[in-house]
């Protein structure tokens, strides 16, 4: 039968359901497709076989349909926060796996996600929804700028989008020791390389830990992975800043008298400013997306 395209977003309420599917749907065994994993959604778009015939007008559509979609997404007119700056990236990410197993194999799908990266910059770049908005990650690592002295040591676990924009920022903008601690140790050591830090697997996660001064966790694991038992209890209050989504933080540990602890919802306030006029740039966006997208 013949292939078409897919724009499907899967309602999986069980995050370690949700991170196993996501698995499942980027092996190299399956039909190419761009799988999204983010802690806001898991969207894929790609082929399937439908019992249908063949329809060019269809497929035209549902071409559309797919752009249309992902576009709108990558420029954060689907996010919590308009415009935000770390969705861009996590769709860049979710490009690269797919182009490293499906781009040679289906050149007219890889196209249609270069397209639809490149109108989701144009429409951020002419419409400003992103202007003066701090990203995630800048704010996150600002917070920790302001709040410990210039040697105390950066735990950054994790080597996603989220952890690289904070280990980025720190590596610029100061000089705090960092060490990257990622269940992908390949993944830490690149970035640690990157920005002049230390890095290693999470089996030695309690151990960099021991002399961290502030933690700062952005997984997509499905459960926590940072426990009261990986940091013994201190004189001197702990910063850790929890950017996953469900938590990465037990219950326990965020509750500590010893632990100063921000989640991503205080994050995203701070990062909630100028909502009216990003609302007006966000219509701005839109049209510039829809406008593209109907005259393919």
């Amino acid at each position: 039968m013949p292939e078409t395209l897919i724009a499907c977003a899967l309602n999986v309420e069980s995050a370690s359901r949700k991170e196993a599917l996501a698995r499942k749907l980027r092996s190299p065994s399956q039909p190419p497709q761009l799988v999204l994993n983010t802690c806001q959604r898991l969207e894929v778009f790609g082929r399937t076989r439908p019992e249908a015939q063949d329809n060019e007008a269809e497929d035209t559509a549902l071409r559309r349909e797919a752009l249309l979609r992902l576009t709108r997404i990558a420029a954060g007119l689907e996010s919590r926060i308009l415009g935000e700056l770390e969705i861009m990236g996590q769709v860049r990410e979710a490009y690269k796996c797919f182009s490293e197993h499906h781009a040679k194999s289906d050149p007219s799908l890889n196209r249609l996600f270069q397209d639809s990266i490149a109108l989701a910059r144009k429409a951020r770049r002419e419409s400003g929804i992103d202007q003066n908005l701090t990203g995630l990650a800048a704010l996150a690592a600002r917070r920790v700028m302001d709040s410990v002295p210039e040697d105390a040591t950066v735990c950054i676990v994790g080597s996603g989008s989220l952890a690289k924009g904070v280990a980025r920022y720190l590596g610029k903008r100061s000089e705090l020791p960092l060490h990257i601690s990622s269940r992908c140790p390949e993944n830490a050591a690149e970035l640690a390389q990157e920005v002049d830090a230390f890095s290693s697997g999470m089996d030695e996660l309690a151990h960099n830990l021991a002399s961290a001064r502030v933690v700062v966790t952005a997984t997509a694991a499905p459960h926590p992975i940072l426990y009261a038992a990986h940091l013994p209890e201190s004189d001197q209050a702990r910063l850790i800043i929890d950017l996953g989504e469900p938590p990465d933080c037990e219950e326990a540990l965020r509750n500590r008298n010893d632990v100063d602890y921000v989640g991503l919802l205080d994050i995203e306030e701070m990062a909630q400013t100028n909502t009216d006029e990003r609302k007006r740039r966000a219509q701005v966006a839109e049209q510039i997306i829809r406008d593209a997208v109907l005259s393919e």
